[in-house]
């Protein structure tokens, strides 16, 4: 079983030790909301956490995440730390998170708290969080896009990222990762990606129909993509 750091470098975040390729499925949403569990008790956790945010934050799906959040939160309980991921993403990467943002009920603060309020004494918090209850002290975050995997490189390693990239931040990307991980039937496609069932299995059927035209049919098939292409350059000709 990979322990959180593996599941980390797994999905692009700079830690020591190798980032390899694994045919494990490591959810890119369940491992941001476990690892902000975490952060209250790590001072570089978080701001790896924000770096990741900031490089590939618009490539998560909403919607998944909240789902995933509240299937955890019901056991470990409320997390500010979560709500901070979400502030920071709003602000840097995208304002689809903007809708989810809280005030926490009562002041929190990173670390230890007496050790906290004398630093934001000296220097001050960050302005983002204090309006929603979150004290950090200014300067103690360390937010580097070195610190995080280049898209290009988390391509390379990241399966469920790639598709991301591919066909966009929706279930679609992640039913699609599934069936390439070799999970077959539309049930555990939706057990294993969060998504429900319908979407798992339309898009499942979609993608054996594909398959089964391609082995079927293939010289048919690439006939017809070449006389396609065929079309489609000579009407580029055309226009110039």
């Amino acid at each position: 079983m990979l322990s959180l750091d593996d599941k980390l470098r797994l999905i692009g975040i700079r830690l020591s030790g190798d980032h390899k390729i694994s045919n494990e499925w490591i959810d890119i949403e369940r491992t941001l909301i476990e690892a902000s569990y975490e952060a209250s008790k790590n001072n570089r956790l978080l701001s790896l956490l924000f770096s990741w945010m900031k490089v590939h934050g618009t490539y998560l799906i909403t919607e998944k995440l909240l789902k995933v959040y509240k299937e955890i939160s019901s056991e470990r309980g409320e997390n500010p730390w979560f709500n901070a991921l979400l502030i920071f993403a709003s602000a840097e990467c995208s304002h689809k998170f903007s809708r989810w943002l809280k005030k926490e009920s009562h002041h929190v603060y990173w670390g230890d708290k007496e050790s906290a309020k004398a630093l934001i004494e000296l220097k001050g918090a960050y302005s983002l969080f204090k309006k929603y209850n979150i004290y950090i002290p200014e300067s103690s975050l360390r937010i580097r896009d070195s610190d995080v995997l280049t898209p290009k490189e988390l391509t390379k390693l990241n399966r469920q990222y790639r598709n991301r990239y591919l066909y966009g931040a929706s279930w679609r990307a992640d039913i699609v990762t599934a069936i390439e991980m070799g999970i077959h039937t539309p049930y555990q496609i939706s057990k294993i990606t969060g998504c429900s069932y319908e979407p798992a299995n339309r898009i499942f059927r979609e993608y054996e129909l594909v398959i089964e035209l391609e082995s079927i049919e293939p010289d048919q098939w690439n006939k017809n993509l070449k006389k396609s292409f065929n079309k489609h350059r000579k009407a580029i000709g055309e226009l110039s």
